[in-house]
């Protein structure tokens, strides 16, 4: 007899912890996760243009727009995301404990990696913002590596850094830390911090509803916090 099945759509920042936390949830309860992966912005197009999904984790913000058109049940704050700073592994690391140091960090690397902006992620709309606050967007377009991905699916920011492709990648901590051959200088400085904010959420059109619940409590559980943890974002 096959296993029943939990269809989840998961934005690029919680692959990884969904996928450990979905093994572990199926090795204990022999339910199996089929998970896929997108941008939050088109993980809000795919479930408005009637893709069924059991579970959506995706930015508060997603969340929110789905509800304004009857696609969500319920839904439970699940962790935050801070924006950091990587190098290729090994490399020596800027300072970047301070605004006026990270603006010199930008401006002394050769080149940059960020998501572009188009795409509509966290990462690549607040950066884009952020350059033009700090007065360096001009000055910062001609290094810049704006990173892309195809038909919505996630962005692999600093996997150009791994590459040696870009000195310096700016993205979710989440997803830098996800990325062999690269080490995480740091978070931005508080001041200019952005903090995204994930949710889990139960579709309104969902096959398995009692089983997606079920699985939606043990992602905010306490064993689960320290997994959340572990990859680089906050347990909420």
């Amino acid at each position: 007899m096959r296993a029943p099945a939990v269809a989840v759509l998961c934005a690029g920042a919680c692959r990884e912890v969904l996928n450990e936390l979905g093994a572990a949830y199926a090795a204990r309860c022999d339910v199996l996760v089929r998970a896929e992966f997108a941008t939050s912005a088109a993980i809000g197009a795919r479930a408005a243009g009637g893709e069924i999904f059991d579970l959506v984790i995706a930015t508060q913000a997603a969340i929110a727009e789905l509800r304004g058109t009857n696609q969500v049940a319920s839904a439970t704050a699940l962790a935050r995301s801070r924006v950091g700073v990587a190098v290729a592994a090994g490399r020596s690391r800027p300072d970047i404990g301070s605004v006026a140091a990270f603006v010199a960090a930008l401006r002394g690397a050769s080149s940059i990696a960020c998501a572009d902006p188009a795409l509509r992620t966290p990462s690549g709309l607040y950066l884009a913002a952020l350059f033009e606050r700090l007065g360096v967007a001009a000055e910062l377009k001609p290094k810049l590596r704006l990173i892309g991905a195809l038909a919505g699916a996630p962005v692999v920011v600093c996997a150009a850094v791994a590459r040696g492709e870009a000195e310096l990648g700016l993205q979710q901590i989440s997803e830098i830390v996800a990325v062999p051959g690269v080490d995480l200088v740091g978070p931005l400085p508080a001041e200019i911090q952005q903090t995204t904010e994930f949710a889990v959420a139960l579709t309104a059109r969902a096959p398995q509803p009692a089983l997606a619940r079920d699985f939606a409590a043990f992602l905010v559980s306490e064993p689960a916090r320290k997994v959340i943890a572990a990859h680089g974002l906050e347990p909420v």
